[in-house]
């Protein structure tokens, strides 16, 4: 009886170890998870007090932006500074600045600024005539029998979608990078694709900027040309690019300088190295060069020009040249080269006028020769001789802005091939088997009206001449509606 005793308590006091071990181990267990959950939430304070102090920085850079405007609108300082305590005091204005500083940021994975934006755009438009493209017509040809003589229909394929960023300093330059897609890469060949773009990279940029240098190095318009009619209807390409407008979105390194004249003009002199893109269609899933990327040497061109965007009325001139080589077979290469001219110049309060003029030969890779460079003797390959085309063109702009949130835009623009050139050959034909064109021109006017920021509504009507080399001119027309929204 004694003996069974001390068994019972050998077990008893062996469960009482049992149990203070178990303890000890929930107690070690629970003791790790709480270090875990404090490792995180000193994490996420710390986290937090980053984003208070930018928040904070922030709001201080408003504050001596606020002040500065102030003390600029009203010279005397004690007229200044109450209403400046007044609003840094306001908690209303501090929770909407800090609101707006909050909204501004976009979580990136290297932790530097980025913005996105873009434009939501509804187009809608009536056409009459025999036109090349339904939603964005550029050339008329003439009536066959069985072709429809007009058409109507909308689109949103010309929304834009861009994104922005700015990073570290690199050899005292800012650094800076944007992208912008839309959705004109054509039609996919499925159930309703005429309303379902394909997505298209439109430009893609690094920049560095100095005090006066900048360098960009990416895919962008031609610096050589750099402005555009103003038109909400012809977003997916810029508005007369069939009629005197030279642009093409390129891969490019391009070097500014800016030389100071005075405290709003400019001295601005560009140059830069560009991939001699031509008018060729790429093959289905296949890269193979083009004319000019086969002679293994860049484009290269230049602009010097005047510059006073500052000003109260911005004035702007600038004259430009492109210069590559094309290789057509084993045909000797054919020299490509434009000479530009650009203005845009303020006629008072209410009028601005702009445009553009070239001169060229082989310029179908930048839309010039109605995007056409040369002419063959036959139809088909393999060809037998090749002849350069060159062509003039240019168009121009009035501006009419009666108020701040409306303005008027009339445009003419044309292009046209040298006559001789196109009779080179008894019967000439382009690269793509058709006829080449001796003028294509294009009149427009449209009404914007922007009620805020952020809305736009455009109503846009367009009239299209398009003559053939030997054959007679047809005309066309379209009314076009635009609303937008900008974010």
């Amino acid at each position: 009886m004694r003996g069974f005793s001390r068994i019972i308590g050998v077990l008893v006091c062996l469960g009482s170890v049992g149990g203070m071990a178990q303890d000890t181990a929930n107690n070690a267990e629970a003791l790790a998870r709480l270090n875990h959950e404090l490792q995180e939430t000193r994490s996420e304070l710390a986290d937090s007090r980053r984003q208070i102090e930018e928040l904070r920085q922030g709001l201080e850079e408003l504050r001596k932006q606020l002040q500065s405007d102030r003390s600029a609108a009203s010279p005397a300082p004690s007229a200044v500074e109450p209403s400046t305590a007044a609003a840094d005091q306001d908690p209303t204005f501090l929770a909407a600045k800090i609101s707006e500083l909050h909204q501004d940021k976009v979580e990136s994975q290297s932790k530097y600024p980025v913005k996105v934006s873009g434009l939501v755009l509804f187009n809608s438009y009536v056409n009459r005539g025999n036109l090349d493209i339904q939603d964005l017509p550029n050339l008329a040809f003439p009536q066959y029998p069985g072709a429809a003589d007009g058409s109507f229909g909308a689109t949103l394929r010309q929304t834009l979608f861009g994104v922005s960023a700015t990073g570290p300093k690199l050899f005292g330059a800012h650094t800076s990078a944007e992208a912008e897609i839309d959705f004109g890469g054509g039609s996919p060949t499925t159930s309703f694709g005429v309303a379902t773009g394909i997505v298209r990279l439109r430009t893609a940029n690094v920049s560095l900027d100095w005090m006066h240098t900048s360098l960009k190095i990416g895919q962008d318009g031609l610096f050589f040309s750099p402005l555009n009619p103003t038109s909400y209807a012809t977003l997916l390409e810029p508005a007369l690019s069939w009629s005197g407008n030279l642009w093409v979105w390129t891969p490019q390194i391009e070097v500014e300088h800016r030389v100071a004249l005075n405290n709003v003009s400019n001295l601005v002199l560009q140059g830069g190295l560009l991939d001699p893109l031509t008018e060729e269609i790429p093959q289905f899933q296949r890269r193979t060069p083009t004319a000019g990327e086969a002679t293994r040497t860049p484009a290269f061109a230049g602009r010097i020009g005047l510059d006073s965007s500052s000003a109260r009325h911005p004035f702007s001139i600038g004259f430009g040249g492109y210069r590559a080589q094309q290789q057509y077979q084993t045909f000797p290469n054919i020299s490509s080269w434009t000479l530009n001219e650009d203005f845009k110049v303020p006629l008072g309060n209410y009028l601005e006028l702009s445009g553009e003029w070239y001169e060229g030969q082989a310029v179908g890779g930048l839309g010039g020769g109605i995007w056409t460079s040369v002419v063959y003797p036959e139809a088909t390959a393999p060809y037998s001789a090749v002849h350069p085309l060159r062509s003039t063109g240019g168009w121009a702009q009035l501006k009419v802005k009666p108020a701040a949130r409306v303005e008027i835009n009339g445009v003419f623009g044309q292009d046209g091939n040298n006559g001789q050139d196109l009779r080179f050959f008894p019967t000439p034909f382009t690269g793509e088997g058709f006829s080449p064109l001796q003028k294509n021109r294009t009149n427009l006017v449209n009404f914007i009206y922007k009620p805020n920021a952020f809305l736009l509504f455009a109503v846009e009507y367009r009239h299209l001449f398009t003559a053939p080399a030997s054959a007679e001119g047809a005309s066309g027309d379209q009314l076009n509606f635009a609303a937008g929204v900008h974010f």
